[in-house]
């Protein structure tokens, strides 16, 4: 959520999307100024919110993926990547493992590139925090992928 605060604060349009009401709430309370929306990502159609689906920059952090629906991993995937402009970027950090996720492993990196593959995106990077400290196959990644 600081995220999202921090590149509008910068100068760029910026949308939050959850499916949980409760998380929306602390959105909301945290980054009032955002448009915050409630809906699946397994779904997700940025024109039936009434937003432009030509984005720069998609951002899923938080552990999005490893906290879906099982078996919506790639669905999700697609839906984000049609929602980028081309050369847009999806950037998602999620645990690999049991030290970095609230739930038992499920995706691995090798499943998640897959599902981007499929999707039309690229790998462009990989990292082992949101500050760019290079990745080395621990428990946690940030991956970038162009589309």
């Amino acid at each position: 959520m600081a995220r999202g605060s921090r590149h509008a604060e910068l100068g760029y349009d910026c949308v939050g999307v959850d499916l949980d009401a409760s998380m929306l709430a602390v959105a909301r309370e945290q980054a009032p100024h955002l448009p915050w929306f409630q809906a699946d990502l397994a779904e997700f159609e940025p024109a039936r919110l009434g937003i432009p689906g030509d984005f720069d920059l998609v951002v899923a952090a938080g552990n999005i993926f490893p906290l879906l629906a099982p078996g919506t991993e790639a669905a999700v995937v697609a839906r984000l990547s049609a929602a980028l402009r081309p050369g847009g970027l999806l950037v998602a950090g999620f645990g690999l493992d049991e030290a970095h996720l609230p739930v038992p492993p499920g995706l691995t990196l090798r499943e998640y590139d897959d599902c981007c593959a499929a999707a039309g995106l690229a790998l462009v990077d990989r990292f082992a925090t949101w500050d760019a400290d290079p990745y080395d196959g621990g428990g946690y990644a940030v991956s970038v992928h162009r589309r």
